[in-house]
């Protein structure tokens, strides 16, 4: 049943749209994702390995304020996205975890081949998630997830890169 006591908010949230005004909504997007995206690209172990691997663009040509993720520890073995996440939720920072909603895209970017996934559903006519990630072994099957809104400021993405900094020089065991 549709919440009709809460659609004058849809026209309230509107109105708040148009007074700020989209210009001002954009450049703000796009100054706090330009920031964050050239500091997480930046960060990198004592050995040269990245910590982060960004997906989608670097720059800020044909993006918005979503940006995909994962996290590679100093051997540059993958950190698993759930590992991410509760270190996120310690330092009360809201990110999104888990795999792409797009089938077969998500497989391409993160590298998992048709025969990994045929290996993984010749296990059991009904593969459950859980058992796709157990069976990707060292391979990720998600990623962190960043968003970037009207009501993010400079303090929430630097926070981020805060969190995302004590990864640098850590290996799997010493997380």
């Amino acid at each position: 049943t549709l919440n009709f006591l809460n659609l004058p908010a849809i026209e309230i949230g509107l109105k708040q749209i148009k007074r700020i005004g989209y210009p001002t909504i954009h450049l703000r997007i796009e100054t706090l994702t330009k920031w964050i995206l050239v500091k997480l690209i930046e960060l990198k172990h004592e050995n040269g390995n990245k910590l982060i691997q960004v997906y989608g663009p670097t720059e800020m040509i044909m993006r918005g304020g979503t940006i995909s993720m994962n996290f590679f520890d100093v051997n540059g073995h993958f950190i698993d996205h759930g590992i991410i996440e509760d270190h996120a939720n310690r330092e009360n920072i809201s990110i999104r975890t888990g795999c792409f909603c797009n089938p077969g895209d998500g497989e391409v970017a993160l590298g998992i081949s048709k025969n990994d996934l045929n290996t993984c559903f010749s296990m059991k006519p009904r593969l459950e998630y859980k058992d796709l990630r157990s069976c990707i072994d060292g391979k990720s099957t998600g990623a962190v997830r960043i968003s970037i809104g009207l009501v993010s400021n400079f303090s929430d993405v630097y926070k981020f890169v805060e969190l995302a900094s004590k990864f640098v020089n850590k290996s799997l065991s010493e997380l």
